[in-house]
């Protein structure tokens, strides 16, 4: 298992031509372009760019692999990235927010900021806006280290 993973980070690395400087995995995610991975995707920094991709997941219990119940179609990847300089804003929002957005039923604009109450008793993702309208949603589990590589990134340009 954990050759399998050495092998992916270093095709990552050779098809960008540049070593992954960060990389976590996002739990849960979505755009306002209709798109949700119920199961998240790998996210990584790659120069100053952020990638992410999804994987074929089958339903596991205590590491066996089950049987699905119903016959499901066949897996679609998903792959998107966005540059450093795309970013126009990114915070913390409710999750159940963000998929009123996904599915189309709330308007990105009409998006407040997260208060105390939420943050505390609601499950929160990150909601990153690019300047082309883009709208990203990540469940990370480390929302803070994400936000010092933006920063990071935008201190190097």
């Amino acid at each position: 298992m954990e050759e399998d993973a050495q092998a992916f980070i270093a095709e990552l690395e050779t098809r960008h031509e540049a070593p992954l400087t960060w990389k976590t995995y996002a739990t849960w995610y979505g755009n306002n372009h209709e798109v949700f991975r119920e199961f998240g995707v790998f996210f990584y920094r790659c120069k100053n760019a952020f990638y992410f991709e999804d994987f074929e997941r089958n339903p596991t219990l205590f590491g066996i692999n089950l049987k699905p119940k119903k016959a499901k179609g066949p897996f679609i990847k998903f792959e998107g990235s966005f540059h450093l300089d795309e970013v126009q804003d990114t915070r913390p929002i409710p999750k159940t927010l963000a998929f009123k957005i996904i599915e189309g039923r709330r308007d990105v604009t009409s998006v407040r900021n997260s208060n105390l109450l939420d943050r505390v008793f609601r499950q929160m993702v990150e909601m990153v806006t690019l300047k082309n309208g883009t709208v990203h949603f990540f469940e990370l589990m480390d929302r803070k280290q994400f936000v010092k590589e933006l920063q990071h990134g935008n201190k190097e340009e």
